[in-house]
């Protein structure tokens, strides 16, 4: 996805005790951009060539304080957690959270959630990993989101806090 570059390094006295570690890498350290920087990726070593280690995309990890800045008083919080399967049979983990304007009721947070169960299912079955993780980088499934939810009820913000 992001070609063969330098991603981490981790120290270790035996080449084969890396592989397994996850290595957390911010996003805006990979695509060289200062405006993704509450959006760290996470990506597992499989292999060991040498002084090389090579990884697969392992998640994506939005940073608390990120979305924590977002919580007032007199605004809705609205959680999701869902599992979803890509088009190319990979098994991930979807978490979200929404702000809306207002304190609503619970009925209005239900269709909330369901909406975007349905929208995240019709969307990720049809996706690959890779176009899943380039359109959550982009901000585009998370804009699409937030548009198609003000016909339920005003949304503040959105944002997929967790992929796994």
């Amino acid at each position: 996805m992001f070609g063969e570059s330098a991603v981490a390094e981790t120290p270790a006295t035996d080449p084969k005790s890396v592989i397994g570690r996850n290595v957390s890498v911010s996003l805006s350290e990979l695509l060289g951009e200062g405006s993704k920087e509450f959006m760290n990726l996470i990506f597992k070593i499989e292999k060991v060539s040498g002084r090389y280690a090579y990884t697969r995309f392992n998640g994506i990890v939005t940073v608390r304080e990120y979305i924590a800045r977002f919580v007032r008083k007199r605004v809705q919080k609205v959680e999701t957690v869902d599992d979803f399967t890509t088009k190319d049979g990979w098994k991930i983990r979807v978490k979200t959270v929404t702000i809306l304007n207002r304190n609503t009721e619970t009925t209005i947070k239900k269709k909330m959630r369901a909406h975007i169960r349905s929208f995240l299912k019709e969307k990720i079955a049809k996706s690959t990993i890779e176009d899943v993780v380039r359109s959550v980088i982009a901000g585009n499934l998370q804009n699409n989101i937030r548009k198609s939810g003000n016909k339920i009820y005003p949304v503040r913000f959105f944002e997929i806090s967790k992929i796994e």
